[in-house]
């Protein structure tokens, strides 16, 4: 009986080591709001983060219209930190191995193709780069578009923060503590954090 007992408890000791490799974790969070809830929320949660990166966006429209627009240089650094996905169908998403070239183009990401969109109202010409998107699910802007840094200040649009921050632990144990942002979303981030 002893022994019997002492099996089990080492086949659930061995059980609950290996489903840490079993179960994906998310290795990291991907935030969305203005300068000051973004710095904010890092600041007042930093005893938890291993590392963080804020990047400058604009967005436009709201809801299911949401569009987020991004420098090319800022978009090259989040890839590098893998925050970009691929959508391969409705449920699965794989790792994005590498963004699409902007050309000297504005780029969209987006489930649909469009080669304009508007921006206030506005008609801007652009090329369609994918059904491509952020973490592991469009959870927060319809469109992301890619802007080549030379046209950056031609978006007339409202400023806006992202940021890719690495936690200690498991990511999802810290979702709720990133209530103040317009969106915290899990992301399996890595690259420059490891």
């Amino acid at each position: 009986m002893k022994k019997i007992l002492l099996v089990g408890m080492i086949l659930g000791g061995l059980l609950l080591t290996l489903s840490g490799c079993i179960f994906d974790k998310a290795k990291g969070l991907i935030l969305y709001g203005s300068q000051d809830q973004v710095t904010s929320a890092i600041a007042s949660n930093k005893k938890d983060i291993a590392s963080s990166t804020i990047f400058a966006a604009k967005q436009d429209g709201d809801g299911d219209n949401l569009t987020i627009f991004l420098k090319e240089t800022d978009a090259k650094s989040m890839q590098k930190q893998q925050a970009f996905t691929k959508v391969v169908n409705s449920d699965k998403t794989e790792v994005l191995k590498e963004l699409p070239a902007t050309n000297g183009n504005m780029v969209l990401l987006a489930k649909d193709n469009a080669t304009e969109i508007s921006i206030r109202a506005k008609k801007q010409a652009l090329t369609y780069g994918g059904n491509i998107t952020f973490g592991d699910a469009r959870t927060y802007a319809k469109n992301i578009v890619i802007v080549p840094d030379n046209l950056w200040e031609s978006v007339d649009a409202k400023s806006e923060s992202i940021a890719t921050v690495m936690t200690k632990k498991d990511a999802a144990d810290y979702l709720t503590d990133f209530q103040d942002v317009d969106k915290a979303q899990l992301a399996d981030l890595l690259g420059l954090f490891e």
